[in-house]
């Protein structure tokens, strides 16, 4: 029997509003009503999704169409969304998803419709005028006559197994998401309508995010709320246990496969992946229905060939991956999970107590902000705000000591498998003592909120050891590459070539690196590079004013009646001595002396600069005079020509040939001058720092004394 013959009632719209809009909803009515349309409106509170009432459900079976009055608050209720989505799905499984669904906007913008064919779709703006309520009434009522038949009942779609089994569940404290999941949809359907918001080639996305963003579960709630697009089967892959090591995540993935063909009763006559793969696409092309293919927790580190086999083996497949790497961007058009919003994180942390008064709900609102919208962070938080109040959370979560966020949970309704300690979990492998990806994790972490520019992260870790200057770029490239792919990076969007990291990444660097004196090192060398004492040079009676270039780079020593220590003084005097001795500011003779030499005497420059650096970095006492000049003479002269020269050089020194010797084969190297004149061109420069070595240091090593009488 269908659900028609089963009602005695059947309906030409189904009107789907937020309560908040019932007045509007009031006076559209009956200009439908006049076009003998019949109308089913709800005149009870649905609040979400457990409590759809069976009324309602047997009202959109049996109705033609839904319409939508598609508010700003119309997406904030799920039982809204459950009864749009449902009208769509009808309209898409019979080729048109359009067609079951019309919207009203009532809003100036379109931004908050979803998914994007209804937004990209003509919709209405809503009526002022009785006129303009009858034409829209009459529209309604031409669509509905292009409809023949109801939507049906849900209940009459085939069961949607989920393989390997068990099926996931879901979680009831599961908020917001709305826009991602319908992004999702689009992403896996596109090559329907490709040229709907953007391109994309279809059947294929991945959830992209750091660690406890919420990927699983957005993916497990895509696959339950649009379960009946699927009527071929869930097929869930899940990789977490081995997002460190990609071959032995491929391996499981293998087995998982194995499992899938063995419920399905299919026999494989090889193990090999790709053979299981060929056999279960045969299997899905004779049921000839759509299904999903999810493989959850994909690690790093894959090569294309891999990536390839965890697509599902057959067109009527539609992938879906959850990353955290950034890295992967080739395979699938991306959905970024990004940290909930201050709304949605709110009702996540209040979930199982309510603020009871002002202060408290400061208190929550800040906990929201402290953690970055992250929704894990959250969830756990909410359980502790169960036992205690939002303040006294929020002291806990900031205090010294064991860090709440380090508890190790029990697997639960908020992931699909056993967690690790969320601290653990951002940070997957200790920090080492000198390692670029680390050390530029540490800087980001010390510069959070703020964003660092590539730039600024070579000049500080040409700052430090054991890195040598003509590698600092392509290191801290790589490093860059190597948090990308563990998903630790954000890009700055409004600034080229420049990252920051989510505040709870900061939090766990902070807290869990156990090399805190490198962290420190890191933290000072970051100040002075990022603050440098940038006040002019004072110009006196018998000192004019500056006017050349290499004079205008110079920084005063020190405000005025302000003295350097004497450990900064020594240092200055000890750099002094170390740059006026030197080739740079002494000149090499045209066609005298060793290029590599040279070099290498710059090279043991930029070491002793950077230890001297270190050595009054520990001052506290402020403004300090010396890590300017430094820093200048390190990234602002010494590395870019050491950058520049010493590969170049040492590209030519390994074809030397046997019988020749090394001066010889240098003075053969056609880009000899070139080198020469530009290291003719640091000895103003340089000059110029020994002159104000000397102002900071109170002796002058590059004038000569005056003779005696």
């Amino acid at each position: 029997m269908s659900s028609s013959d089963a009602s005695g009632s059947q309906w030409d719209v189904f009107i789907s509003y937020s309560r908040s809009d019932a007045g509007k909803v009031s006076s559209l009515v009956p200009a439908l009503q006049a076009r003998d349309l019949r109308v089913f409106v709800d005149d009870t509170a649905v609040d979400d999704f457990a409590s759809i009432t069976a009324t309602i459900t047997e009202a959109l079976a049996h109705s033609r169409i839904l319409l939508a009055l598609y508010s700003a608050d119309y997406p904030q209720r799920r039982a809204c969304q459950w009864e749009l989505t449902y009208a769509y799905l009808t309209g898409q499984r019979e080729g048109n998803p359009r067609r079951r669904a019309l919207v009203i906007n009532p809003e100036p913008a379109s931004d908050h419709v979803h998914p994007v064919e209804l937004r990209d779709a003509r919709h209405w703006p809503w009526p002022t005028t009785p006129g303009g309520f009858d034409r829209l009434a009459a529209r309604v009522a031409d669509h509905v006559g292009t409809v023949a038949t109801v939507m049906g009942d849900a209940a009459d779609t085939p069961f949607v197994p989920w393989l390997p089994a068990p099926a996931r569940t879901g979680s009831f404290r599961f908020t917001g998401r709305l826009a991602e999941q319908w992004r999702i949809h689009t992403a896996l359907h596109r090559h329907r309508a490709p040229l709907v918001a953007q391109a994309g080639g279809g059947r294929g996305g991945q959830l992209r995010g750091m660690a406890g963003m919420g990927k699983s579960l957005l993916a497990q709630e895509y696959a339950l709320h649009f379960s009946s697009a699927f009527p071929g089967g869930i097929f869930w892959f899940d990789l977490h246990a081995y997002e460190e090591a990609p071959a032995e995540a491929m391996e499981s993935y293998a087995e998982q496969v194995s499992t899938v063909l063995e419920a399905l009763r299919l026999t494989a006559s090889t193990s090999s992946l790709p053979g299981l793969l060929s056999h279960l696409a045969v299997a899905l092309g004779e049921h000839n229905l759509p299904c999903l293919w999810v493989v959850d927790g994909v690690p790093d580190g894959l090569t294309a060939d891999q990536l390839n086999l965890l697509r599902g083996p057959h067109l009527l497949t539609a992938t879906l991956i959850t990353t955290r790497s950034q890295r992967y961007t080739a395979f699938a058009e991306c959905v970024e999970v990004a940290p909930l919003s201050d709304a949605d994180g709110y009702h996540v942390l209040t979930s199982r107590r309510t603020p009871h008064n002002e202060l408290e709900h400061a208190a929550a609102l800040a906990l929201v902000r402290d953690v970055g919208g992250h929704p894990e962070a959250l969830d756990l938080l909410a359980e502790l705000a169960a036992a205690s109040d939002f303040t006294g959370v929020r002291n806990r979560l900031h205090a010294h000591g064991p860090d709440v966020l380090a508890t190790r949970r029990t697997a639960s309704d908020t992931a699909a498998y056993a967690p690790r300690p969320l601290a653990t979990a951002l940070l997957p492998r200790p920090l080492s003592d000198a390692n670029p990806a680390d050390d530029v994790l540490r800087l980001l972490a010390l510069a959070c909120p703020a964003s660092l520019s590539q730039t600024a992260l070579e000049n500080v870790l040409s700052s430090i050891g054991p890195y040598d200057p003509w590698e600092v770029g392509g290191l801290v490239t790589e490093a860059v590459e190597v948090l990308r792919g563990a998903g630790a990076l954000c890009h700055e969007p409004l600034r080229d070539r420049s990252w920051t990291t989510h505040p709870l990444i900061a939090r766990a660097v902070h807290r869990h690196d156990s090399n805190v004196a490198r962290q420190e090192d890191l933290r000072r060398l970051l100040l002075h590079t990022l603050v440098p004492n940038t006040s002019a040079r004072a110009a006196g009676p018998d000192r004019p004013a500056v006017t050349s270039t290499a004079e205008t780079q110079r920084t005063r020593t020190a405000p005025a009646g302000a003295r350097p220590s004497l450990l900064e003084r020594a240092a200055a005097f000890d750099l002094q001595v170390e740059l006026v001795t030197r080739v740079g500011v002494q000149p090499l003779p045209e066609d005298l002396g060793s290029l590599r030499e040279a070099l290498t005497s710059l090279h043991s420059l930029f070491a002793t600069t950077r230890d001297l650096l270190h050595r009054v970095a520990t001052e506290t006492a402020t403004p300090l005079a010396l890590p300017a000049i430094a820093a200048r003479l390190i990234n602002t002269h010494l590395r870019p020509f050491l950058t520049t020269w010493h590969p170049a050089l040492q590209e030519h020194e390994a074809i030397r040939p046997p019988a020749v010797s090394p001066i010889e084969h240098e003075r053969r190297w056609k880009h000899a001058p070139d080198m020469r004149a530009d290291l003719a061109e640091l000895r103003e420069p340089l000059t110029s720092l020994a002159e104000e070595l000397a102002d900071l240091c109170g002796v002058d090593l590059l004038t000569p004394s005056p003779p005696r009488k």
